[in-house]
C-alpha cells in the first residue's frame, strides 16, 4: 500500500509508513534556535551562581519532553547516544578531580549545551518531515543573523552587539576587529570567526538538502554571503570546501561509490602530507590561513599547548590558568582547549560521538521504500558535522556554536535510526 508520510507540505512521497514521531510543529526548533536571535553575551539571566543565556534556557525548556520522545514505543537508542552522555560524564569527572566544587558551575553549562542539544535533536527531529520542520524556522534565522551581520559592516562598527548591550543594561562588549580595512561581522555571536563558522555550516545543510534548485542557490548565497562578512580566513576555505563538495556530489551523482572513492583519497594525502611534511599537523594548520603570520602563531599555540596536554594529559587543567603567555591569552582550536580543560579521553569521546552518529546503516526492513529527501538530509548533516570538525582545528567554539554542535550530531543520529528502523 502506498501512503504519503506526514511532510506531504514539502512536496515528498514514500511508501514507508507514517511515523507519529515526524510529526513535529516548528515551537521546538523556535525555542532551540533562539540563542541564536539574542547575543549570549550581552542577553543573559542568573539564577543563583548559575549563569544562563537565551541558549541554555531554550535546552532547559526542551530537554524533559525530548528525552520523553526518546523514551517512547519505536524509539530506539544508539551508540552515539551512549557516547554523547560519557563526553558529559567525562567532563564533570574530570574537572571535579582537577578543580572539586569550584568548576561544577562551568563545568556544567558546557555539558548542558552540548548533551542538551543533542539530546532535544534526537529527541524532536526525528524522520524527514521534523527535519524540515527544523530547517523552515532555521532558514529564517540565519536569513536574520546574515541581515545584522551587514548592519555590522556596513557601519564600520559592531553594531548588533553596543544595541543589544544598550537595550539590556550588559557592559560585555566585543572590540571591533577589523581586515581589509572592514570590521569584521559579529552579529548575534561572540566573534567574527563563530559567525564564519556557522555560515559554513548551515550552507552545507542548504546546499545538500534543498530540493529546488533556486532555493538552494539562494540560501547557499545567503550563507556565503555572511560567511564573507565574518572576514575569517578558515571559515572561508571551510566554505569552498563544502562548495566543492557539492560540486562533487552534483557532478558524480550516478556513481554509487563516490564518498568511498572520496574518504580512500583524502586518507591518501593525510598519509603523505603525515610522510613529508616535518611537521605534517603545523602543516594542515598553517594552510587553514590566509595569513602566514596568522598561520605560524596558531602552529605557536599547537606546539605550547601539546606540550601543556602532556604534563596532563588524562583529566587536564579544568579551568584554571595554564601560567602561559599565549595559552591564557587565547587558543585557537575547540580541540586544544577541551584538551586542556578535560583531558584526551574527552576528545576521544568526542571524536567517537560525531562518528558513531555518521556510520552507514542499513534498514532492517528490506520491503520499506525510503523517504526520497532522507539521503539528501543524511549528506547534508554529515557534511556539517564534518566541517564542524574539521574547522574546529582553527576555531573554538563557545555559547551557541558549541550548541549547535550538538544539535548537528543529534539530527544526524536520528538520520541513522530512522534509516535503521523505519516502518
Amino acid at each position: 500500500m502506498s501512503v504519503t508520510v506526514a511532510g506531504g507540505e514539502y512536496g515528498l512521497t514514500s511508501t514507508a509508513l507514517p511515523r507519529a514521531a515526524e510529526r513535529c510543529s516548528t515551537l521546538p526548533a523556535w525555542l532551540l534556535l533562539i540563542g541564536l536571535i539574542l547575543p549570549a553575551a550581552q542577553v543573559q539571566l542568573y539564577l543563583a551562581d548559575a549563569k544562563l543565556t537565551i541558549g541554555r534556557i531554550g535546552i532547559l525548556l526542551l530537554i524533559v519532553p525530548a528525552v520523553a520522545r526518546l523514551a517512547r514505543a519505536g524509539r530506539h537508542t544508539l551508540a552515539s547516544d551512549y557516547v554523547a552522555c560519557a563526553v558529559a560524564a567525562w567532563m564533570f569527572a574530570a574537572a571535579y578531580y582537577t578543580s572539586g566544587p569550584s568548576a561544577i558551575s562551568s563545568t556544567g553549562a558546557e555539558s548542558l549545551e552540548f548533551l542538551g542539544g543533542y539530546l532535544v535533536a534526537r529527541g524532536f527531529f526525528f524522520g524527514p518531515a521534523a527535519i524540515y520542520g527544523f530547517i523552515q524556522p532555521f532558514k529564517i534565522v540565519t536569513a536574520y543573523i546574515v541581515l545584522l551581520a551587514l548592519f555590522d559592516n556596513l557601519s564600520g562598527r559592531l553594531i548588533v552587539q553596543e544595541t543589544f548591550s544598550a537595550a539590556f543594561g550588559s557592559s560585555a562588549l566585543l572590540s571591533p576587529d577589523f581586515r581589509l580595512y572592514w570590521v569584521r561581522a559579529a552579529s548575534t555571536f561572540d566573534h567574527p570567526i563563530l559567525l564564519g563558522t556557522y555560515c559554513t555550516v548551515a550552507c552545507s545543510i542548504f546546499l545538500f538538502s534543498e530540493q529546488r534548485p533556486l532555493s538552494r542557490m539562494l540560501w547557499a548565497s545567503v550563507c556565503i554571503f555572511g560567511c564573507l562578512l565574518s572576514l575569517s580566513s578558515a571559515p572561508l576555505l571551510s566554505c569552498l570546501i563544502v562548495l566543492m563538495l557539492y560540486l562533487y556530489n552534483t557532478a558524480l551523482k550516478e556513481f554509487p561509490g563516490r564518498w568511498r572513492v572520496l574518504q580512500v583519497c583524502l586518507v591518501t594525502i593525510v598519509v603523505v602530507i603525515m610522510a613529508v611534511a616535518n611537521h605534517p599537523l603545523g602543516w594542515i594548520i598553517s594552510h587553514l590561513t590566509f595569513d602566514p603570520v596568522s598561520g605560524y602563531f596558531r602552529m605557536l599555540i599547537w606546539d605550547a599547548a601539546t606540550q601543556k596536554i602532556m604534563e596532563s594529559p588524562f583529566t587536564g587543567y579544568a579551568f584554571g590558568p595554564l601560567n602561559h603567555d599565549i595559552l591564557d591569552t587565547t587558543i585557537d582550536s575547540v580541540w586544544l582547549v577541551f584538551s586542556l580543560r578535560f583531558g584526551l579521553p574527552m576528545i576521544v569521546l568526542l571524536v567517537l560521538a560525531n562518528i558513531a552518529s555518521l556510520l552507514p546503516t542499513k534498514s532492517r526492513f528490506t520491503d520499506v521504500t525510503e523517504d526520497p529527501s532522507a539521503p539528501g538530509l543524511r549528506i547534508a548533516f554529515t557534511v556539517a558535522v564534518v566541517m564542524l570538525m574539521f574547522t574546529g582545528l582553527t576555531v573554538h567554539y563557545w555559547n551557541y556554536l558549541w550548541i549547535f554542535w550538538g544539535v548537528c550530531i543529534g539530527i544526524r543520529a536520528s538520520l541513522r535510526e530512522y534509516s535503521m528502523y523505519q516502518v
